[in-house]
């Protein structure tokens, strides 16, 4: 039994000995490992894949939508007809296409340099000068007529005699579209025949033309305006009836009741331009 205990400490010994050996070189191996891990971490680069994600708050755009190129206004002063001649809607788009060029007038002086008749009736019939010819009617009363496109073109010529670069044309006859084409995309405002509020026209005053004694029919609910815009559904006017000034209406409803007045136009352009 004591031959047993003295080999009992010397064996825990050895047990121990082996054991700090061993546990010395796991710890050599596992450093030195850990390096080696380490050295290619900090050699390879992180691929954009194998970065971690951040959200990125989006700045707000800076960028102006983008303009309608489609659409053309020209500005052109407003002027009412309501104070100054209750049915002279043709006079007083007149004035605004003379203003747009510079011309300065009054509801009076464009007035005088008006031809007007009136219409009397004589022997059961009604007689009168044609529309083509003067202002039928008195344009301070609400129930004056009016007058087409070549009273007008002659009116507004008038203004550019002394200086001779600029005339007034005829552009009867001409759509709306090409109109838009050849002029407003040039910035150069039209006076049209419609009616008040592009409404369906009916049949209006009769009377005999003094002339040729032929009977010539007024048509209701004709009204002139300036057109001075367009984009791909509106044509834009400026309307001396509306208080409101520009008004907008569908192409082909303008269009209708444009031709429902004979298509009647008229323009200004240089002395030098070739006729339309």
């Amino acid at each position: 039994m004591a031959k047993d205990h003295k080999r009992g400490p010397a064996r825990w010994k050895l047990f121990f000995a082996v054991l700090i050996l061993f546990c010395a070189a796991a710890a050599c191996i596992f450093t030195f490992h850990g390096k080696l891990l380490n050295g290619k971490a900090a050699e390879k680069p992180l691929s954009s894949s194998s970065a971690a994600s951040v959200p990125v708050k989006k700045e707000a755009s800076s960028q102006q939508p983008a303009k309608d190129e489609t659409k053309h206004l020209v500005s052109v002063p407003f002027i009412s007809q309501e104070e100054k001649l209750p049915s002279g809607c043709e006079l007083i788009s007149s004035m605004m296409l003379l203003k747009y060029y510079g011309q300065t007038t009054t509801a009076d002086e464009i007035m005088r340099r008006t031809p007007k008749s009136t219409l009397l009736a004589a022997d059961g019939n009604v007689y009168g000068m044609s529309p083509n010819q003067a202002f039928i009617g008195n344009p301070y009363s609400p129930d004056g007529l009016g007058c087409y496109s070549p009273v007008i073109t002659a009116v507004v010529d008038s203004y550019f005699w002394d200086a001779g670069k600029m005339e007034a044309v005829n552009l009867t006859g001409t759509s709306l579209d090409k109109l838009a084409r050849d002029y407003i995309a040039k910035n150069s405002p039209v006076i049209v025949w419609a009616t008040v509020n592009m409404e369906k026209p009916g049949q209006g005053q009769s009377w005999i033309l003094a002339d040729t004694n032929k009977s010539f029919q007024w048509i209701s609910g004709e009204h002139c305006l300036v057109m001075v815009g367009y984009d791909q559904e509106n044509y834009y006017f400026n309307d001396p009836a509306d208080p409101t000034g520009v008004k907008s209406y569908k192409k082909s409803l303008a269009e209708e009741r444009y031709q429902d007045l004979g298509k009647q136009a008229v323009a200004v352009r240089p002395v030098s331009s070739v006729t339309a």
